[in-house]
């Protein structure tokens, strides 16, 4: 038993030495540090400090890095007042590298998730695409721009199971102007008054199948 004992520490200080190395390592790379402050800028408010991480023309892609990409404008996020009227939350996994990219995978969830009885959490990889090496003016990794995608490139997503169908057809039957108004053209758009109208509209939804009101 003494035996035993003695050796616990060896394996603990060992178990401690090899997750130190592997944190010091993600927190030196010098990509997954400029991705952290930039993130860490964004959510406090300060877009001047952000902006600085960007290259001048900073792009955005998604689904595929196809192409010129859309321009990346920090003060324009189409889910900005979305997602703070949902209270959306996302967990990440740790950041990884290849080539001239960093990326992981989100997982999301938020009230519209739950109005809809959703079972299971939005996941998404996020990649950060970096300028080449070859651009003599950076002093540190400049990002010249993101792409949301699939959280695995390589598998389809399975369906998300929620209760998202019969809500659209109950809209459809009873608010179609409103539906119309919420997803033109057919597609949600998270933009205006849309948020609030949409918990609105799910929540007398919810009432007619006796589930409870989400406020």
């Amino acid at each position: 038993m003494a035996t035993l004992s003695t050796n616990k520490p060896r394996y603990h200080h060992l178990t401690l030495l090899i997750l130190t190395t592997i944190t010091l390592t993600a927190c030196t790379n010098p990509k997954i540090q400029t991705v952290e402050n930039f993130r860490a800028a964004r959510k406090s408010g300060n877009l001047e400090l952000a902006q600085s991480y960007l290259t001048q023309d900073p792009r955005v892609w998604y689904e595929k890095h196809e192409g010129p990409g859309n321009p990346w404008i920090l003060k324009q996020g189409r889910y900005k007042n979305w997602d703070t009227h949902f209270n959306g939350q996302s967990d990440l996994s740790p950041w990884q590298t290849q080539d001239q990219t960093v990326y992981a995978v989100a997982e999301e969830t938020n009230d519209y998730y739950k109005l809809l009885e959703r079972q299971s959490k939005s996941r998404y990889r996020i990649t950060y695409f970096f300028a080449d090496k070859s651009d003599k003016n950076n002093h540190q990794p400049k990002i010249a721009g993101y792409m949301i995608s699939a959280a695995d490139p390589n598998k389809k997503s399975p369906p998300a199971i929620s209760r998202y169908e019969e809500f659209k057809a109950w809209a459809l039957a009873h608010e179609p102007a409103e539906w119309e108004y919420l997803h033109p053209q057919g597609k949600l758009d998270p933009t205006d008054d849309r948020a609030p109208r949409t918990r609105k509209l799910a929540n007398r939804w919810r009432t007619t199948v006796g589930l409870p009101i989400l406020e």
